[in-house]
């Protein structure tokens, strides 16, 4: 799966994430309702904002931060007066493992897949190498 298409499935998870928070009710019941739409929420910001800076010279660095700013300041002015928000100081805290969470499966799934892409030019490494030894060591070479 490419970089974009995982990026996108990892949006709708943040967003899914958020629209379902409230049919939740389990353990820490409360805490789910009341951050885990700011988790949810900065984790498909994340993501969002690393398709903008997929570019830059530090695409992941330059998405967390403008992640957080996106989020952060969200929080501060109210919603930028497009939704109704109520400030919590807990919510910057959420919007921050939120970023956290995301970075985090970010890095996990880029070395799963490094590792995967290793594993395989290895392999065909290996292949290319035993097709050079049986060419060396064919009577016909």
């Amino acid at each position: 799966m490419s970089r974009r298409a995982q990026d996108v499935l990892f949006v709708l998870l943040g967003v899914g994430g958020l629209v379902l928070k409230g049919q939740y009710s389990g353990p820490a019941d409360e805490l789910v309702q009341s951050y885990g739409g700011n988790v949810a929420a900065s984790f498909a910001v994340y993501f969002l904002a690393k398709r903008v800076t997929a570019r830059s010279n530090l695409p992941h660095a330059s998405a967390a931060a403008l992640a957080f700013m996106v989020v952060q300041l969200f929080e501060v002015l109210d919603g930028f007066g497009l939704m109704k928000n109520v400030y919590d100081r807990l919510d910057l805290a959420a919007n921050t493992a939120g970023i956290a969470l995301a970075i985090t499966l970010d890095v996990i799934v880029r070395r799963m897949s490094g590792a995967r892409s290793a594993r395989l030019e290895g392999s065909n490494t290996e292949s290319g190498k035993a097709r050079a030894v049986s060419q060396e060591t064919s009577p016909d070479a």
